[in-house]
């Protein structure tokens, strides 16, 4: 009787080992690297970071029934890089346009930008107003990217707004339009 039970124990400890092994080579086989390269020489960073955003309220630009001249909206936003290593973290700036039912040109935007921890580079921001299609579309605000490293964080911050143009006619068929869009910020390979 006691040879069965022993031959049991003697299993189980062998089974576990073999599980042990197991789980142990599937991870070090999933998080393993390799590289084959003639160059001895070669490194391989490895960076990390993070972005956050920060809106002003929410990402979303509502607005309508304004004069000409007058602004239709407006929006603070910040953008935050936290980034380990020495390479850059990217990042790109869409205005997302979901209904726009003003005449063509009758809308424009501005953005303004403050590289607030002087790390890196900003979105640019526009010398001139720059107009909105007609319906909706995808507008690129540009492109902006923190240097690393970064551990404690550098800041960007932006204004984007929204204007009915004044062209000194008859614009009384854009009076009563609707205009909503979203903000969208995205990190970037590039």
């Amino acid at each position: 009787m006691n040879g069965g039970k022993g031959s049991t124990i003697l299993l189980t400890i062998i089974a576990v080992a073999t599980l042990l092994v197991a789980v142990v080579g599937a991870t070090f086989a999933y998080f393993g690297a390799t590289m084959n390269s003639g160059d001895a020489n070669t490194t391989i960073e490895v960076t990390s970071g993070t972005l956050s955003i920060e809106y002003d309220g929410n990402s979303t630009l509502t607005g309508g029934n304004v004069n000409p001249g007058e602004q239709i909206a407006s929006k603070n936003f910040s953008v935050t890089g936290v980034v380990t290593g020495s390479n850059n973290l990217n990042y790109e700036a869409n205005l997302v346009v979901k209904n726009n039912t003003y005449s063509e040109g009758a809308l424009v935007y501005t953005i303004t930008s403050n590289n607030t921890s002087n790390n890196g580079s900003t979105i640019a921001a526009t010398s001139e107003p720059v107009a909105i299609p007609t319906g909706t579309s995808t507008i690129s605000l540009g492109t902006g990217l923190f240097a690393g490293p970064t551990s404690t964080g550098s800041t960007h911050s932006y204004t984007i707004t929204i204007e009915f143009v004044n062209t000194g006619g008859d614009q009384s068929a854009d009076l009563g339009q609707a205009f909503e869009a979203q903000l969208s910020v995205t990190q970037t390979k590039k």
